[in-house]
């Protein structure tokens, strides 16, 4: 009787410090600032995409969304390292061009693409969470 109700209080406190340490864990997500690392997201367009996109191969660069959090990647650069222009919206970008894009407003842009099948990007630009709940959420990728 007396092994078990040691046991007992062994799991119990095991239990509560594993439920302190994700409190704690979820405490400092919600809380703590935000990354302060490079803000840009840079996607370069490799030599020979016009060529591939011509035989009907899907071109290896851009994703057909891109999401961006104001405050900590909220800058698009595009390199085309490949040998014919690319266009993203109204920006026609010419071999060897590097084209930066800086967003500062929440925003969301449907935008022709010549490097999609479809034609299209969707670029959504989110303001910065603050702290608490949205912060965590933001933090897991919700």
């Amino acid at each position: 009787m007396v092994v078990a109700i040691a046991r007992a209080r062994q799991v119990l406190a095991a239990t509560v410090g594993v439920l302190a340490l994700a409190f704690g864990a979820a405490a400092w997500a919600a809380l703590a600032p935000l990354p302060a690392g490079p803000r840009e997201v840079v996607y370069v367009i490799p030599r020979g995409t016009a060529a591939r996109q011509a035989t009907g191969a899907a071109p290896p660069t851009l994703p057909s969304s891109m999401r961006f959090t104001l405050g900590v990647r909220d800058v698009l650069v595009l390199r085309n390292e490949d040998d014919a222009p690319a266009t993203l919206g109204p920006v026609i970008l010419a071999p060897g061009q590097t084209y930066r894009v800086p967003f500062r407003e929440p925003a969301t842009f449907q935008l022709a693409c010549s490097l999609h099948r479809d034609g299209q990007i969707a670029i959504v630009v989110e303001p910065a969470p603050p702290p608490g709940w949205r912060r965590l959420l933001w933090r897991l990728g919700a």
